[in-house]
């Protein structure tokens, strides 16, 4: 196998009908613009939102996959801009042009073969490379789905020509792997050449091609960069062997062949490829409803998962004998861990994130705005006058209040945002995604909001509870070299603000 595409030589007439074949698969103009954005280094959010947007069904698309499960998030994502910020800017082009080419080339396509299996193995071998670049933790997981997705593309250049190269019309339905062999035999090539040659013809990165060049070989001598590179390789090799299982008439056959080359090229044992089995299976369905391709073939599924299951039992037979009390036990634990965990995440009071947990969320999504250069605001909030108050009312009221305001934010902030309290009568708001100019609207609304709205009755006193809010923005008006510098602003501004009077906004 050549390390390249300039070390692939077509054959001449294949090449010559290739390249004059007005049958082939053409690349949608938004598909264009993707490419032409992912190799731009500058380019920003409003021009990735501009291209995206453009195409309603896509935009659509990459709102319903944020949503997922494979991208289960503390908060939902309602609208493009949110799902950019939480999938970043190469993930969601990339994204994109998998639903582009999914759609246009399906629709378009006109093969003489089984068209529907032909995209049941291209999505199955797409996520099965998704899930392995997880397993190995991996960067580039969307990168990974798009090559899964494109690694036959070949076959429907070549079925498109007419007649087609290497084999008659009765033998078009075959197996994939009696394809190759027809292709090696008779082309002297097999068709992941041909797609790498279709993919540089529409300009696609060259690594991207070359992952598509290399994506039937499982060798171990094929030139990689780094360790993360021949894992990459490794994930996208083996995931149409695995498709392959939920394919074929008969997939047990295959169970254990694959198991045991699973072995071999990815070091796991039986009890991962169960695991690896069944979430196959599971995501089958987020899947299949994303792509609008149906995968209800439950008996082949149902007999794999059985047979994945039969092999974990005899691998871990002193788990299963483990008595019902223990395992209640081991559920019981689980549980009060969990609970502990959120406890040690909010504020007793308020029940509003507390400050520590604030501060690890604010880095995450500090180091996102750096790294895809969105806009991040946050805001100090502070109950006017509130000593007085405690020291008049007494400290029950003061909680009265600080819970009253809590609940108030909390129930008037975007489901992004995120509240906390900082300490005493102070809290901070995060406004991931939101520029200066639309934090400081809404925070203004909110401000007047409070003042016309709150009213606490205390012995027969109705108190009229205040804010003073100090903003600060990151990645617009400013930049901060680090996430204490963009605290230190926003409390500057909350100063600025009392110093004007209170019940007011100031913007660093």
């Amino acid at each position: 196998m050549p390390d390249t595409l300039q070390d692939v030589l077509l054959p001449p007439d294949l090449e010559k009908q290739l390249a004059s074949n007005t049958n082939l698969p053409s690349l949608p103009v938004i598909a264009v613009k993707i490419i032409e954005a992912s190799k731009d280094p500058d380019v920003t959010l409003r021009e990735v939102a501009s291209i995206i947007s453009a195409d309603p069904a896509i935009s659509a698309k990459l709102l319903k996959i944020a949503n997922s499960p494979l991208y289960s998030q503390r908060r939902a994502i309602n609208n493009l801009r949110e799902a950019l910020t939480l999938l970043g800017f190469n993930a969601a082009l990339t994204i994109a042009l998998s639903f582009s080419l999914f759609h246009s080339l399906k629709v378009k396509g006109h093969s003489k073969c089984n068209h529907d299996n032909y995209w049941k193995r291209s999505i199955l071998s797409a996520q099965i490379a998704r899930l392995l670049g997880q397993r190995f933790r991996l960067s580039k997981l969307e990168d990974l789905f798009l090559v899964g997705l494109l690694q036959d593309i070949g076959i429907l250049a070549l079925e498109n020509l007419t007649p087609p190269p290497y084999f008659n019309y009765d033998k078009m339905c075959i197996k994939h792997t009696e394809r190759i062999s027809l292709e090696r035999s008779t082309l002297k090539l097999e068709h992941s050449c041909v797609g790498a040659w279709l993919l540089e013809s529409w300009n696609f990165p060259p690594t991207i091609v070359n992952a598509v060049l290399h994506s039937h070989s499982l060798s171990n001598h094929i030139q990689v960069q780094d360790k993360t590179d021949s894992q990459f390789h490794l994930c996208l090799s083996f995931s149409g062997t695995l498709a392959d299982m939920w394919l074929e008439e008969n997939p047990n056959e295959l169970f254990q062949s694959t198991l045991e080359a699973a072995g071999l090229a990815l070091n796991i044992d039986a009890d991962e490829f169960s695991q690896l089995v069944s979430d196959i299976n599971k995501e089958m369905l987020v899947i299949s409803a994303l792509f609008d391709v149906n995968f209800d073939d439950e008996i082949k599924q149902g007999g794999i998962l059985e047979e994945a299951r039969e092999v974990t039992l005899l691998r871990s037979i002193h788990f299963i004998k483990q008595t019902e009390h223990d395992q209640r036990q081991i559920e019981n634990i689980a549980e009060q861990v969990k609970e502990i965990t959120k406890e040690n995440q909010l504020d007793y009071l308020t029940k509003v994130y507390n400050r520590k947990h604030f501060e690890r969320l604010l880095e995450e999504e500090y180091e996102n705005a750096n790294v895809n250069r969105w806009p991040l605001s946050i805001a100090f909030i502070d109950i006017d006058n509130f000593k007085e108050i405690n020291d008049t009312h007494g400290h029950l009221v003061g909680d009265k209040i600080i819970v009253a305001i809590a609940d108030f934010f909390s129930d008037n902030i975007r489901q992004t945002d995120i509240l906390a309290r900082y300490g005493g009568d102070e809290f901070i708001l995060m406004l991931p995604g939101s520029t200066s100019h639309i934090a400081e609207e809404a925070l203004r609304r909110l401000i007047k909001l409070l003042s016309t709205s709150m009213q606490i009755n205390v012995d027969d006193e109705i108190l009229t509870p205040t804010v003073s809010v100090g903003l600060a923005s990151h990645m617009d008006i400013n930049t901060f070299d680090d996430v204490e510098s963009f605290i230190r602003a926003a409390d500057k501004a909350l100063y600025k603000a009392k110093a004007a009077g209170r019940n007011c906004l100031a913007v660093y």
